[in-house]
């Protein structure tokens, strides 16, 4: 699976690559919002993995914005944020799951998973 990371925390980029390149996955990881968008114009992924709070663009218009070019995108949110509002926000935003950190090695390979099974027809 092609998946994209972008996060501006460095070792939440590493952690991700290192995770989900061990377990066959293609990552390329971004630091800005931006960068990710504007490589969605042109390559498809089959995951976004994004975090909710990011200094160029916040998580949520990064969905709304990637959704936009990718209809078909999953997207997984992962947030330091983890209050019942930020929650309730990414759900309105249509992300197929959200991770909170601090998570482990599993925990990001669980919640890549579920977010990616297929959709109930």
């Amino acid at each position: 699976m092609r998946i994209f990371v972008v996060d501006d925390e460095p070792s939440i980029l590493q952690l991700c690559r290192k995770v989900l390149t061990s377990r066959g996955h293609v990552v390329e990881g971004f630091a800005r919002g931006q960068e990710v968008l504007s490589r969605l114009g042109v390559e498809s992924a089959d995951l976004l993995v994004a975090d909710y709070k990011m200094p160029d663009l916040d998580g949520l218009e990064l969905v709304r914005r990637a959704r936009a070019l990718r209809p078909e995108l999953r997207v997984l949110m992962i947030t330091g944020h983890g209050t019942r509002v930020v929650i309730e926000a990414a759900q309105a935003a249509g992300v197929d799951g959200i991770l909170v950190k601090p998570f482990t090695s599993n925990e990001l390979a669980e919640a890549v998973s579920t977010a990616t099974t297929p959709r109930p027809a």
